[in-house]
């Protein structure tokens, strides 16, 4: 297990700086007024929950279709399926990142704030706001994703293999809990430096998803017979 927790622990360590785990409970901090922390650690707690469920659902299914989906990444076919993704990615983050403008929505994020931590929030406000977090980003936690591989990959048994992904989850929101025990125990002393998190966050927020998706295409383009093709021509040139 120690070996499994060497390889995964840096990758938590990298899924710390998400939009779910790290930025919106920042934005939750610097609420004006009004803040329910035991909304926040709420939100905490069912973060790393839900991660642990996606995750444990992806180890059962890698585990079962890996031979299959094996097979059919080293066909032609796969191949070429695994450059064209690879290269879509790249494109994407290239738009994504330099190229898509922010639309304007601190209204509607405002209230949304309120409803989840505020003094009008409700657990079901919670619950839902968690689980959207959590779906909408777990497409781009490309960590995530590679640590459950690498346990899928490993001999570990399932009870080993879901504690170290356990472990992983709870790691990736050490730090906001952190965050929201100092906030608690003294709001003026942290208030600056989360404020200078949160707007180091917003501004630098697509660029740092941008590099991560162009990560994962890099990964799957060098993977392909492409990166070969591509490689073998600029090196002759």
């Amino acid at each position: 297990m120690g070996d499994a927790l060497g390889q995964v622990l840096p990758l938590a360590l990298l899924d710390t700086l998400g939009v779910s785990t790290i930025a919106i409970p920042v934005w939750f901090l610097l609420m004006p007024s009004g803040l329910r922390f035991d909304r926040v650690f709420g939100y905490l707690a069912l973060v790393p929950l839900g991660y642990l469920l996606i995750g444990l659902v992806l180890l059962s299914t890698l585990a079962a279709v890996r031979e299959d989906l094996g097979s059919a990444l080293d066909s032609p076919a796969g191949d070429t399926a695994t450059g064209v993704a690879g290269g879509a990615l790249l494109l994407f983050a290239a738009w994504y990142g330099l190229l898509r403008r922010e639309r304007p929505g601190s209204g509607w994020l405002a209230l949304r704030r309120e409803q989840t931590v505020g003094r009008s929030s409700t657990a079901k406000g919670l619950v839902g706001f968690a689980a959207l977090a959590v779906v909408l980003e777990a497409t781009t936690m490309f960590p995530y994703v590679a640590a459950v591989g690498i346990l899928a990959d490993s001999a570990l048994p399932w009870p080993s293999r879901a504690a170290v992904l356990a472990v992983h989850c709870l790691v990736m929101v050490a730090p906001a809990v952190l965050l929201t025990l100092a906030r608690l125990a003294s709001e003026r002393t942290v208030h600056r430096p989360l404020r200078r998190i949160d707007d180091w966050l917003r501004d630098n927020a697509r660029e740092n998803t941008a590099w991560l998706i162009a990560l994962a295409g890099f990964v799957l383009l060098s993977n392909s017979t492409a990166y070969d093709r591509i490689t073998g021509l600029l090196s002759s040139g």
